[in-house]
């Protein structure tokens, strides 16, 4: 079996061209497996750096996106504005058509306040108050 071994050993050395008689076997299996270690760490640590080139180029693809619809919002709303600043009625009904459908024309960016009960008291007692304390008939 030893003979057989050396065997083996002598055609892995001619294999991977190294002179099996100056190196030993475990000194040739110890440098194998360092390389082994190494080769896996290195496609690990390629396999982050082209995820994260994917992730920082998705990004970037997501930012031209978000910055391009935002300078069409822009140029639409100077255009509504040049509209109305010369008062040509061009146009007029196909700018209101597209705020209807894309529901422009719904958005109200004030804040609206709550009734509060005093305010809907007071407008009770002014309704109260008109017939100067007469009864009415019904």
């Amino acid at each position: 079996m030893y003979n057989n071994m050396s065997k083996l050993y002598d055609n892995l050395g001619d294999y991977f061209i190294f002179d099996s008689k100056a190196l030993s076997v475990e000194e040739f299996f110890g440098d194998l497996s360092t390389f082994r270690s190494l080769f896996l760490d290195a496609v690990k640590e390629n396999n982050k750096r082209r995820e994260m080139e994917e992730k920082m180029k998705r990004a970037k693809i997501a930012k031209e996106k978000a910055e391009r619809e935002k300078l069409e919002r822009q140029q639409k709303k100077k255009q509504l504005i040049d509209i109305n600043k010369e008062g040509d009625e061009t146009g007029v009904m196909d700018s209101l058509l597209e705020a209807l459908q894309s529901g422009a024309a719904f958005r109200d960016r004030r804040k609206r306040t709550p009734k509060t009960n005093d305010n809907r008291q007071a407008a009770l007692e002014r309704s109260r108050s008109r017939h100067h304390g007469r009864m009415v008939p019904v």
